[in-house]
């Protein structure tokens, strides 16, 4: 029976698929239906996208779309016995699906937020060039972390006269290792015997720059589209981060510090 009615299928699917399908043309149309549960044509069509998407070489020829049609037919049965047994109900199933739900929404806002900064969001000529002179510099650090202001200028007068009890060793450090806007990235602007503090969101980080080195480094030409590329995600992800601090900011979050000591 499948064999009879698939050269109607494969005619309606690739006048659909050349049309590319607009608008609710072809809305509640089939291209089978799975123990009274049908494959919308829509929806296939989708899936074959995908699947061309994934193998670019694929043909879209008669077979290649019968084979997968069966493929999802096959998925079809396969979800259709598992409600049988009654697995949909299952705790861990609706966890799961729960969970797999939040990553897919998680991903599309992003996505969305990353095409939105991508229309505002971009990297200057001189950024690349400043970052690039960073790229040629390997630095070895002392470190202190400081809950406030009067600690940090504490533990900086402290680094600056070559105390490091407290301090933390860190080095060499590359400008790949730091990301940007960060403490650790404008360390790379400060000279050698160096001592500054760092601001970051909610404390500071006091740095000291023991030595700092001249490696080779590759022309610029060579990775001036890698450099701007990689900046400008950065950027992106700066955007992230600020714009979710700006919705904890506004959001009303209720924490029973009572109950969170129970996870111990």
């Amino acid at each position: 029976m499948m064999k009879k009615i698939f050269p109607i299928i494969f005619t309606a699917l690739s006048l659909t698929l050349i049309a590319c399908g607009t608008g609710d043309k072809g809305k509640g149309e089939t291209v089978a239906t799975v123990n009274g549960s049908p494959i919308a044509l829509k929806e296939f069509q989708k899936e074959v996208s995908v699947v061309q998407k994934r193998d670019p070489n694929m043909k879209l020829t008669e077979e290649a779309i019968e084979h997968q049609l069966h493929t999802v037919i096959d998925k079809k049965l396969m979800v259709q016995e598992a409600v049988k047994k009654g697995l949909s109900q299952d705790e861990k199933f609706l966890d799961t699906l729960k969970e797999f739900w939040e990553q897919t929404l998680i991903r599309e806002l992003v996505n969305a937020k990353s095409r939105e900064w991508s229309e505002r969001l971009f990297v200057t000529d001189e950024e690349v060039k400043a970052h690039y002179k960073r790229v040629g510099t390997r630095l070895f650090l002392r470190l202190v972390d400081a809950e406030n202001k009067d600690k940090a200028e504490e533990a900086k007068a402290a680094l600056a006269r070559g105390s490091f009890d407290r301090a933390e060793a860190l080095g060499p450090l590359l400008i790949e290792d730091a990301r940007l806007a960060t403490p650790l990235y404008a360390a790379f602007d400060l000279s050698e015997a160096e001592t500054a503090l760092l601001p970051r969101r909610d404390d500071f980080l006091v740095v000291r720059v023991i030595k700092k080195e001249r490696i080779p480094a590759p022309p610029l030409t060579t990775v001036y589209a890698a450099i701007k590329e990689s900046l400008l995600e950065q950027k992106k992800e700066k955007a992230l981060e600020d714009w979710l601090e700006e919705l904890k900011s506004t959001a009303k979050i209720e924490i029973t510090k009572e109950n969170l000591k129970k996870v111990k």
